[in-house]
């Protein structure tokens, strides 16, 4: 079988979204912090010289059944007036399953949102949201630059 021009440009294109969107396995690295002890943890955030952690050589929590960090968290909460940041692996989703962020207040001047995302040391940002919409432009410029050149 002969491959034509617009054929081994759909496959170039196929797989430059294949790369981008197949899972990278199932490790997991996150920045690890809290403010309350480390004042580089708050925001504006420097990550130099704040810990890296790989999420699958931390010791398994007893009250998750043992599971695997998928993601990681950012928590920024103010209480009583106090601010404090904490930075760290992620094991269970929302409730909604989706990535994104959720602010919670409650009783005692309580303010909390909780940020999640899916990608290695993602939980940085003042935002954390997933880098799907980036593959897929990513995806459609390197179709673009490929049917230029072929």
């Amino acid at each position: 079988m002969e491959l034509t021009r617009d054929s081994t440009w759909m496959l170039l294109v196929v797989g430059v979204v294949l790369c981008f969107l197949a899972p990278q396995g199932e490790c997991i690295k996150c920045y690890e912090c809290n403010s309350e002890y480390d004042p580089r943890c708050a925001d504006p955030f420097d990550s130099y010289s704040i810990g890296e952690v790989d999420c699958d050589l931390k010791p398994k929590l007893d009250h998750l059944n043992h599971l695997n960090a998928t993601l990681c968290r950012k928590m920024a909460q103010k209480v009583n007036g106090k601010h404090r940041t904490v930075r760290s692996c992620g094991y269970l989703p929302a409730e909604d399953n989706k990535l994104g962020c959720i602010l919670r207040s409650g009783t005692y001047e309580v303010h909390v949102q909780y940020c999640a995302c899916q990608g290695d040391l993602c939980n940085e940002g003042a935002r954390a949201a997933p880098a799907a919409p980036l593959a897929v432009v990513a995806a459609a410029a390197a179709g673009l630059a490929a049917r230029r050149l072929l």
